[in-house]
């Protein structure tokens, strides 16, 4: 939590450069030079920001900095993080332009002045002056005076590594990158990271080399912090970090922007046309993302009614809605969406699908080296809640584009320079966007997959849908027919072998239940499911309590126990109110130990877990083989603890009662279909041999 003690009130002109010292402990005679030597600048009205990172004797930094007109903040912390304090300083500095530095490192008084003038002609750049090193006896005691060519003439020249004691970038950068890295604790790292990342950005990196330009760093005894058993963990963690990961995007979970700044991270743009309602739950859940710095744009490409009514009790600022009056179609209101974004990623998104709460986190960490953005898999759903995953393939390339879909085009979220120049093909009335992503695809420009489910896209079933469906898929085949048209047959079949061996990315189970339970609310049902502390035994008494609960509720989920001793491990059903939830425990509690009672949330067309794993298995709703068993439910568990992992019962007016059983291998079948025949007719299991 950062304490502002001291904030200057905001000035109508901001001061041409914000200089961020971060401190805790420091020598304060060290401080008191360096801050000496920053009003001693040719820039006079600079602002100068202490940002004290849990000073035990914080009162005196605070004199320091009211004796040199400095704002003061204060950071209760445990544990020193230069990154953590020079984030905190550079949120409440008021020049777009910063300076970061050490509360020992002395400026020569043009150095600011020209940092100044070469971040003026290179605005998206990091600016480094090279450090010299004071030898003994240039400590705090020696230098009330500042001998500027003295202490050139014994002072040491420091390699070029990491920032060199001082850095100066625009705050658009560093907003960019969201910061020094907060990992990174006590000391060490933290520099080279973020020009690292800086650099990933597109920012170049300049070693001023300017004579007047110096900076010093003032002879001290060397610092403890970082020798400890414990520090040196500490700092071989953070050259893990530095060494090991290559994102760009750090501390995802905060913004670092001002807040008038204009650049957001990311863009999420939306084209869409006479579709209020959907849109509303679409950019509903762009609002809900963990990642919070972005704005949305929506362009409704000539609607009638327009659709900005639906979205106004939508009050949030950073939602905007652009008009058409005049439909113009998709790929032009996809172009003036990216046109209007300020962003730097663009993150493609569908009017009618759902975004994950975490895809923008995901994909912001996924980009590394070089990517110019990232990809992940989707979840297909329709009107039942019935699912489909499509993990995508692991590789982005015009290879994949040609002969195989490697992703979702509203899965993408890219660099928004790349979609400055790839613009969409307004002569394509459909499906303009794989055309877009085969050209980029060509270009070399890569993307890379997130490794998760980001989005839920809605599979509508209506005849308008499949029209468009196959004007889609006719529209991609004459954009695969263009660019293949350039192609040798031997290429041709070179790439054709390169996208076979090109596999599906590998998304955990977890992450398709965790995406699952983000299905709009009409779809999904509440489940109680008690566990027992023993397998029960299928008896005579246990049918007798399964059916008095199946009069009440009209369906069950039974789990057997895959040990030895088989029985019923679990039963499912719809969460009762409180009032019935004692009657059906006390009957449950009576069969034997109750070992757990959860309530979960699942899609309505899923009766349990088991048979939304089987869907994420099978890639595809695999629907259940629903039979007629009769009335013998003691019967048919007998039969079904042996060969089935669960069971779905339900309540048949005519006949007693159906069966519902998950996919099953072909003999586990074949044997079901022949055991179970004398419960009842199941010609629904046996047309599924």
């Amino acid at each position: 939590m950062t304490n502002p003690i001291k904030s200057s009130e905001p000035a109508d002109v901001p001061p041409p450069l914000s200089i961020v010292i971060g401190i805790r402990n420091w020598g304060l005679d060290r401080l008191q030079i360096a801050l000496r030597s920053h009003r001693a600048s040719d820039i006079h009205d600079l602002e100068i920001v202490i940002s004290d990172y849990g000073s035990a004797n914080c009162d005196d930094v605070f004199r320091i900095a009211e004796t040199y007109d400095c704002k003061y903040i204060y950071s209760k912390a445990e544990v020193w993080s230069r990154s953590a304090a020079l984030n905190a300083g550079i949120a409440k500095a008021s020049s777009d332009n910063i300076l970061t530095t050490d509360a020992d490192i002395i400026f020569a008084p043009k150095s600011h002045g020209i940092l100044l003038e070469n971040l003026r002609q290179m605005p998206d750049s990091v600016q480094i002056i090279q450090c010299r090193d004071l030898p003994e006896g240039f400590g705090s005691d020696n230098l009330s005076q500042f001998d500027w060519h003295q202490l050139f003439q014994v002072s040491s020249i420091r390699p070029r590594w990491g920032m060199g004691g001082s850095a100066t970038f625009k705050r658009d950068i560093f907003a960019r990158i969201h910061g020094f890295d907060e990992r990174m604790t006590v000391w060490g790292g933290e520099d080279n990271d973020f020009v690292q990342r800086a650099r990933r950005s597109g920012a170049i990196l300049n070693w001023i080399g300017d004579p007047e330009a110096l900076i010093y760093h003032i002879w001290h005894a060397p610092d403890s912090r970082g020798t400890s058993s414990a520090g040196v963990k500490v700092v071989e963690s953070n050259k893990k970090i530095l060494q090991e990961d290559r994102t760009m995007v750090r501390n995802l979970s905060r913004s670092y922007r001002s807040a008038t700044s204009s650049v957001p991270t990311v863009s999420i743009v939306i084209a869409t046309k006479n579709q209020p309602d959907l849109l509303r739950e679409s950019v509903s859940s762009c609002l809900r993302q963990t990642f919070e710095d972005f704005e949305i744009i929506v362009v409704d490409d000539g609607s009638t009614p327009e659709l900005r009514p639906s979205l106004d009790d939508l009050d949030d600022p950073r939602l905007k809605v652009l008009l058409l009056k005049d439909s113009r179609g998709l790929a032009f209101a996809r172009n003036y969406a990216n046109a209007m974004a300020r962003g730097e990623f663009i993150a493609i998104h569908d009017d009618d699908n759902l975004m994950l709460p975490q895809r923008l986190d995901r994909q912001l960490s996924a980009i590394v080296d070089d990517c110019a953005g990232s990809y992940g898999g989707y979840i297909d759903f329709d009107e039942t809640g019935a699912l489909t995953s499509n993990p995508g393939r692991t590789t982005f390339d015009f290879a994949s584009m040609m002969f195989r879909s490697p992703l979702a085009h509203g899965t993408v979220l890219i660099r928004r320079r790349v979609l400055e120049f790839y613009r969409y093909n307004d002569n394509f009335g459909a499906n303009s966007s794989h055309d877009l992503l085969t050209r980029i695809a060509r270009g070399g420009v890569s993307l890379a997959h997130c490794g998760r489910h980001v989005v839920l896209r809605r599979r509508h079933t209506h005849k308008s849908a499949e029209a468009h469906s196959s004007l889609q898929k006719s529209v991609s085949g004459i954009s695969k027919t263009m660019a293949r048209s350039a192609l040798s047959a031997n290429l041709d079949q070179q790439y054709l072998k390169a996208s076979r061996a090109n596999p599906e990315a590998d998304i955990p189970l977890c992450d398709f239940i965790e995406a699952a339970g983000h299905l709009p609310s009409r779809l999904m049902s509440k489940r109680m499911k008690i566990e027992f502390g023993e397998n029960l035994p299928v008896s005579r008494n246990i049918s007798a309590m399964l059916a008095s609960i199946l009069s009440d509720y009209r369906e069950i989920n039974i789990a057997f126990g895959t040990t030895a001793h088989k029985g019923i491990k679990a039963v499912t059903i719809t969460a009762p109110d409180e009032a019935s939830r004692g009657k059906i425990m006390s009957a449950l509690s009576g069969a034997g130990p109750v070992k757990g009672v959860n309530e979960i949330m699942l899609p309505t067309v899923y009766p349990n877990l088991t048979m939304l794993e089987a869907a994420f298995k099978a890639k595809t709703h695999a629907e259940r083989a629903d039979i007629d068993v009769g009335t013998d439910i003691e019967g048919v568990l007998h039969v079904l603890e042996k060969h089935s992992s669960c069971c779905f019962l339900s309540v048949n007016e005519e006949s007693g009662y159906r069966l519902g059983l998950p996919p099953l291998d072909g003999p586990v079948k074949a044997l079901l279909c022949a055991k179970l025949r004398r419960f009842g007719p199941n010609e629904c299991l046996d047309a599924g041999e």
